[in-house]
């Protein structure tokens, strides 16, 4: 025999507690959108080589005060980007593919805004945002950036 189902009213939600994974699909739109804007000024970098090493200059200076941890394993990656766009802008390393090149500088141009998606005055979660672009920025470009690195390493 079949028990009878009874309809039960919707459970309510507690009032502060968070939906798990709510706010996940809207904050990619958000880094995704401003990661575009970052995208469109970075092509205005590829042809001016000195405003390209000015970025370079002033990305190197910021990221002397940030903390490494939130990057972890891309950190080391992070700051071969910043050599790479130096080598380019000096004409030292033209072998950059410019898709590749203009994500790279989009990065860069992403965590020097301080804000951005989230806040990088925000304890212990300002960087996360940044962290992310650099991962993905790394996973697009790794073959461009070990290349890069194994020809800083090279005898010339």
């Amino acid at each position: 025999m079949k028990k009878k189902r009874t309809k039960t009213a919707p459970r309510k939600k507690k009032p502060g507690r968070p939906i798990k994974g709510a706010g996940v699909p809207a904050l990619k739109e958000r880094i995704d959108a401003e990661f575009a804007k970052a995208v469109k000024s970075a092509k205005s970098y590829v042809e001016n080589p000195s405003r390209l090493r000015g970025l370079f200059v002033e990305a190197a200076k910021q990221t002397e005060s940030m903390p490494k941890e939130p990057f972890a394993e891309t950190w080391p990656y992070f700051q071969a980007m910043l050599r790479l766009i130096r080598a380019y802008s000096d004409g030292q390393y033209p072998e950059v593919p410019e898709n590749t090149l203009v994500v790279i500088i989009a990065a860069i141009i992403y965590v020097m805004n301080p804000l951005d998606v989230i806040p990088d005055a925000l304890p212990a979660l300002g960087y996360l945002d940044d962290a992310t672009v650099i991962a993905l920025t790394v996973r697009r470009s790794r073959q461009t950036l070990d290349d890069f690195m194994a020809w800083e390493t090279s005898p010339r």
